[in-house]
């Protein structure tokens, strides 16, 4: 979380916040979208992670203040985390959360989207910083299984479905 998130979302120890898979049929307005997660495969169909404090994941984060869509949301996050960018991005699913309330106004959600590496920039080059700063100590390009038995910061069986829905949204892996 940084000064520049549109709107803070960190969950306290204890409390309780649902999340509904309600597909990709339904985008809601950008205003209500909180966090965008990516799933970047590379041609061959391995995953480009991020290597973070709480351990392996996927880049992702807050829509900041300035960002008008999902597309510039997750472009953005794959640059800071894992230094790479993307070609056509595609909607994967849509995650209802609670947790600014239950009332249909209160609702907000996080996007799932995917899309093929077109470039890995190498961790000493990107406008002479390197890959360890930000949030994220580094990256990782590894298959499916791997990602999922070394994933700690969440439930397994989630990330095992977002990740698998995602390889099915991208043709010809």
């Amino acid at each position: 979380m940084s000064e520049s998130d549109r709107r803070k979302t960190v969950i306290q120890t204890g409390q309780k916040v649902n999340f509904v898979d309600i597909g990709s049929s339904f985008l809601p307005a950008f205003e209500k979208i909180t966090s965008v997660l990516v799933v970047p495969f590379t041609k061959d169909g391995l995953i480009v992670c991020a290597l973070l404090a709480r351990g392996i994941d996927l880049p992702g984060g807050h829509v900041q203040i300035g960002e008008f869509t999902c597309e510039e949301t997750a472009r953005r996050e794959v640059m800071e985390e894992v230094r790479v960018t993307l070609g056509e991005l595609k909607l994967v699913k849509v995650i209802q959360s609670d947790y600014y309330g239950s009332q249909p106004e209160q609702l907000t959600y996080l996007v799932v989207m995917t899309g093929f590496v077109e470039e890995i920039i190498p961790n000493d080059v990107y406008d002479g910083l390197s890959l360890r700063t930000h949030e994220s100590m580094g990256r990782s390009i590894i298959d499916i299984d791997e990602f999922v038995s070394q994933y700690k910061a969440g439930d397994k069986n989630n990330m095992r479905r977002i990740v698998l829905d995602a390889k099915r949204m991208l043709s010809g892996i």
